[in-house]
């Protein structure tokens, strides 16, 4: 059993870098993992990455610096 069996973490920027890197190493550890990033398409692909532990971006996105 991982130290995050049974939790749901949230991860922002998980398209690439520290954000995917999180994500990765959560769902190692048992964690679902719902993510997020402005760019869809790679979040997509760190979604099939990580399988079945991952929710992937899906949905309109809003930049704040477009609002």
């Amino acid at each position: 059993m991982g130290r995050l069996e049974n939790k749901v973490a949230l991860i922002t920027g998980a398209a690439g870098g520290v954000g995917k890197a999180d994500a990765i190493r959560m769902a190692q550890e048992g964690a679902k993992v719902v993510l997020t990033d402005v760019n869809e398409e790679l979040g997509r692909a760190t979604a099939a990455e990580i399988g079945d532990g991952a929710t992937p971006p899906s949905g309109p996105t809003v930049q704040a610096d477009a609002l």
